[in-house]
């Protein structure tokens, strides 16, 4: 079974192993990813694995991006399933009254960490925007936090400026120190306080009695401290929780 996870700015897939009664297992054979801007039917031939019998996959790119995925599955003879945000999966309980407004990235990091334990958690997604959730121990959704990323943080400042490319300035976010030129201080001014925001938003969940998962490209900060738990590729593991009460 191949699961995938298209963000706003990558492409994650898993690939696992079958059991006999062809359910999905904990076994992860292949994994990979591409950027969403690189996406293409060839270059998603190139990349998926061949054994793939079956995709599940969630999505918060446009449709035209999943369009490129389902003309590759059609090609591969792949049946298929998009996973949406739910109501309630177990005894999780979403907050939204409409829950067709809520990424469903952000309900699957929830569903990955309400399988893991059953104790009050705040979930941080640290993507092209980042995202708080908080769930009480009965498992009821409370609400969160929606923030722009750094690259959001970023293509705002720069949006009306000389046309400075982003991308092509991304290598002095992993330098520290000040920025030397006007991009590079954007850069790293978004850098700064984005992660002292997130970092505040985190310690004050732990002194809460929350217990922190974190997850997502710009959080991985957040794994120095040992307090909190930095988990990859958590939207993939809650798209394969999901599966047991969604079967593809």
């Amino acid at each position: 079974m191949l699961l995938v996870d298209i963000g706003n700015t990558r492409l994650k897939w898993r690939l696992h192993k079958l059991d006999a009664n062809g359910q999905p297992t904990t076994a992860v054979q292949q994994r990979g990813s591409i950027a969403t801007k690189e996406l293409s039917t060839s270059a998603l031939t190139k990349i998926m694995p061949a054994e793939a019998k079956t995709l599940c996959f969630a999505s918060v790119a446009d449709e035209s991006i999943n369009a490129l995925l389902l003309t590759w599955a059609a090609q591969q003879q792949l049946n298929y399933q998009q996973v949406q945000t739910q109501q309630q999966w177990q005894d999780l309980t979403n907050a939204y009254a409409d829950v067709s407004r809520m990424g469903v990235d952000r309900w699957l990091a929830m569903v990955a960490v309400r399988q893991l334990n059953q104790v009050a958690v705040c979930v941080i997604d640290c993507g092209s925007a980042t995202t708080v959730d908080f769930i009480a121990p009965n498992g009821q959704h409370e609400g969160g936090y929606i923030i722009p990323g750094q690259r959001l943080m970023v293509q705002s400042l720069l949006a009306d400026t000389a046309q400075i490319d982003f991308f092509d300035q991304a290598t002095q976010l992993q330098n520290g120190g000040y920025g030397t030129n006007t991009a590079g201080a954007v850069m790293q001014g978004s850098k700064q306080l984005h992660q002292v925001g997130i970092n505040a938003i985190a310690e004050q969940a732990l002194q809460a009695g929350y217990k922190v998962y974190a997850t997502g490209g710009d959080g991985k900060f957040l794994a120095q401290n040992q307090a909190i738990n930095y988990i990859d590729e958590l939207v993939l593991d809650g798209l394969w929780a999901s599966l047991y009460d969604e079967s593809c």
